[in-house]
């Protein structure tokens, strides 16, 4: 990978991006789960006209104005629920992004039948899904800055799973990212991964190349345009990052190999007991780090 000409690839998504109107629509949402916040359902416009859906959230009686903000990713699933607790309790805005084909934005759009979100576009960086996938997170930040009520010096991206990979490369390719928090990111050294995970998602890949093995030398060097394992140096926020030593799905030696690649502030929690799985224990470093930095 050739440095100029990743940097090349990006800034041209970027441009493109900026090309295409934010049009935010919000509403406030038909339900309101929880008394200290008011909720609004979002729709933005993302690269290629693609809308997505999102929840944004604010404290009911905020106590400062203008908030520092939170954007939460969802898992490789697509579906979450907005965590408004972790959020709003700590005074912050929180848009909770549905990229595309993901939750409620596959109204929008959905990956086409017989591929998945891994092996989607695998001839080419330009048509992997990833590529929109990642512009879909610098769209949420576009709202954020967008809003009188959110201070754009002031935002932060966390998520587990994919959401971790994902709050990765946003932090990686949109420098207004002030703090990033990665729960077992996925997403992270595509080549490490297809050699050491042993549970589902990466195992669309080995699937795929095991059905089509003249395709994956091409497929994992199409990858690498995505990975976060090459955009991690661009990282400039404080970033913390977890791995979880039982976890099959997303396997320690991808991660360590992203974090040894940060070139930022940076903090590496290992669970050694921990699963791919959700972490209390995250959640207590997650305030902590995100009221440090923000």
């Amino acid at each position: 990978m050739v440095p100029e000409r990743l940097k090349s690839f990006w800034q041209a998504t970027r441009n493109e991006l900026a090309t295409v109107p934010l049009d935010a629509r919000v509403n406030l949402s038909a339900t309101q789960p929880d008394t200290l916040a008011q909720v609004y359902d979002v729709t933005l416009t993302s690269l290629g006209g693609v809308r997505i859906r999102g929840v944004y959230a604010l404290p009911a009686w905020p106590e400062r104005h203008p908030l520092p903000a939170l954007i939460n990713f969802p898992g490789y699933g697509g579906e979450m629920l907005p965590q408004l607790g972790l959020a709003l309790e700590a005074g912050y805005a929180l848009l909770t992004l549905y990229p595309r084909g993901q939750g409620p934005s596959q109204e929008f759009w959905r990956v086409p039948e017989g591929f998945t979100k891994l092996t989607l576009g695998l001839d080419a960086p330009e048509n992997q899904y990833y590529r929109a996938g990642y512009m879909d997170c610098l769209r949420g930040v576009d709202f954020l800055c967008s809003r009188d009520e959110v201070d754009a010096a002031r935002i932060g991206v966390y998520g587990t799973s994919q959401g971790g990979g994902l709050s990765l490369a946003t932090a990686a390719l949109d420098d207004r990212i002030r703090a990033c928090a990665a729960h077992v990111p996925f997403l992270c050294a595509y080549r490490i991964a297809v050699e050491t995970a042993t549970t589902p998602p990466y195992l669309e890949l080995t699937d795929y190349f095991a059905a089509h093995p003249e395709q994956r030398d091409t497929a994992l060097r199409t990858l690498e345009w995505l990975d976060p394992l090459a955009l991690a140096p661009w990282v400039a926020c404080p970033t913390l990052v977890t791995v979880g030593d039982l976890d099959t799905c997303c396997p320690p030696p991808t991660i360590e190999a992203v974090y040894a690649r940060l070139r930022c502030p940076r903090a590496l929690l290992r669970y050694p007991n921990l699963p791919h799985a959700r972490c209390y224990d995250f959640r207590r470093q997650l305030r902590h780090w995100m009221d440090t930095y923000l």
